[in-house]
């Protein structure tokens, strides 16, 4: 009988086993179907974003098909720029950056709620007779909640309340089960080391600066890609009236070859001034191609500088300008100049902050090489009642836990000491760097200020030179017409008519060029053209 049981099992533990490895397979298949839907979705998720990203390219090559015109301005140049420049984008992330750094610095300073619950079985031999015989088993039922903190003058405080049931088999147990209720306040003050809101605080005041710098190093950004940009949009003006100046001497030189062209045919000039006139013509054309192409780097560098180049609606269509170069002559004065730089100039600004970031950290080093001596006091109320009711009215004044205390620890100082004059170090290394700053400003305001000045007279000279020029080429014309002028001293007229004429237009350039420098220069570049910046 024994026996049929045991084959029974044995035949019921095959089949378990064998019912155990069906689902096992089962479980197995199920994961790798899974796991490769999974797979599947992911390669399908992957080739949609494929074939998303080549709609999008084909879309965007087909835009450029398209013959379109885009006017703009200065101003339309610059908004572009704040709107989608890479680097006006990165650098506007880092206040914000900066920003939870100081969140985080101020953490340290938010009071923490704790709350704690155990609960323990004991059982133990008897000790001695008092405790009964056989085991002692008990019961302990532990929960204590409470809250703690520091404040800025470096006080930490906690205050808990414990509560404990307890209960055992012991005969001597006079309260069984026993329940108590110990609220405990606990104050623990530093005297020197860590003492003060200055020590405790420096961790967000330094967040605070780095902040700050952060916004000066996010407006000097700024400031760099306005001044980029008016400066591309002025070269776009000089090529495009480059092209222009040099398109007219073409056709000047052009229609001289026509008329030299009818005066050989009746014997009035030679083959030579023939030759001469069609040499100047291929000459002419020659640099009238390299002035198109450079017209074309131009348009493209105002584009990508702006990154219109982004735009799939007009990335490849035709700028053309509103503004024109204007030149409003106005006496710089040197001191005011330097004066501003000194006060707008945000790598100037970030220099200060770093400065004061400096000086937190040597008052920090040098309070970490004072002793600590810390005060510690704490106050509490014992409570014990036959149930948590009871525990708490009896967790009054007439049960009170006091204690005091005072804890000292003396460094020896050797890596305090050397953290110390490290941050000297740094500070006085900061200094140095500081006054080069304020030197390569006063050299660089006197430059710009000078250049300002010098292409102001620069431009009443060229426009000067660019009417004589007219008069002259005016006056030999009609002396040509008269034959009295040789077709050489004619192309050579027609030439310094054409460098007058680009060399006013360049000097206007050149000018504007120059207000750039100095608007950038002294800090001013977002004031003088109206921009303000979004609080961060």
């Amino acid at each position: 009988m024994k026996k049929a049981i045991k084959n029974r099992s044995g035949i019921s533990e095959i089949k378990a086993s064998g019912a155990q490895r069906v689902i096992t397979a089962l479980l197995i298949s199920l994961s790798l179907c899974f796991s490769l839907a999974q797979a599947a979705d992911r390669q399908d998720a992957s080739s949609k974003e494929a074939r998303n990203a080549e709609m999008d390219m084909a879309i965007f090559i087909a835009s450029g098909t398209q013959e379109r015109v885009l006017k703009i301005g200065i101003v339309d140049c610059m908004l572009y720029a704040l709107k989608k420049n890479h680097d006006i984008l990165i650098n506007k992330i880092n206040p914000k950056l900066k920003e939870d750094d100081v969140k985080i610095a101020q953490a340290e300073f938010e009071p923490e709620f704790t709350l704690d619950y155990s609960v323990e079985d004991n059982t133990e031999a008897t000790t001695n007779i008092f405790q009964g015989a056989g085991n002692v088993n008990s019961n302990e039922r532990d929960l204590s909640a409470g809250v703690a903190g520091k404040l800025y003058a470096g006080t930490e405080y906690s205050f808990d309340v414990a509560t404990q049931r307890f209960k055992n088999n012991s005969p001597i147990q006079t309260l069984n089960p026993s329940y108590s209720v110990i609220p405990t306040l606990t104050i623990t003050q530093p005297l020197l080391r860590g003492f003060g809101t200055q020590i405790n605080k420096a961790d967000i005041f330094i967040a605070r600066n780095n902040k700050l710098e952060s916004i000066s190093s996010f407006k000097d950004t700024v400031i760099k890609a306005i001044s980029d940009v008016k400066r591309a949009y002025y070269n776009y003006i000089l090529f495009l009236e480059s092209y222009s100046i040099e398109k007219l001497a073409f056709e000047r030189v052009t229609d001289l070859l026509e008329i030299n062209k009818a005066r050989y045919s009746k014997g009035l000039v030679s083959s030579v001034d023939l030759l001469e006139s069609e040499a100047a013509v291929a000459q002419r054309e020659r640099v009238l191609l390299a002035f198109e192409a450079e017209l074309k780097k131009a348009e493209d560098e105002l584009k990508y500088i702006t990154n219109i180049v982004d735009d799939p609606e007009v990335w490849n269509a035709k700028i053309e300008l509103l503004d024109k170069p204007l030149f409003k002559p106005e006496k710089v004065d040197f001191a005011n100049a330097a004066k501003n730089a000194f006060t707008f100039r945000p790598d100037y600004e970030a220099a200060k902050i770093d400065l004061k970031n400096r000086d937190i950290r040597i008052t920090v080093a040098e309070n970490a090489l004072l002793p600590t001596i810390d005060l510690t006091g704490s106050f509490g109320l014992n409570g014990l009642g036959e149930d948590y009711k009871s525990a708490l009215g009896k967790a009054n004044s007439n049960y009170p836990d006091l204690s005091a205390g005072v804890q000292i620890t003396i460094p020896w100082g050797g890596g305090e000491r050397a953290e110390y004059d490290q941050r000297k170090l740094e500070k006085a290394q900061a200094l140095l760097a500081l006054r080069k700053l304020e030197q390569g400003i006063i050299l660089e305001v006197r430059d710009r200020v000078r250049e300002v000045n010098i292409q102001a007279k620069q431009v009443g000279v060229a426009r000067f030179l660019r009417a004589k020029e007219q008069e002259n080429y005016a006056a030999q014309k009609e002396r040509y017409s008269a034959g009295q002028v040789s077709t050489h001293d004619m192309l050579d007229y027609q030439d310094k008519l054409s460098q007058a004429e680009l060399g006013y237009v360049r000097s206007l350039i050149e000018y504007n060029y120059a207000i750039i420098n100095l608007d950038r220069t002294q800090g001013l570049t977002l004031v003088k053209n109206d921009i303000k910046l979004e609080d961060n």
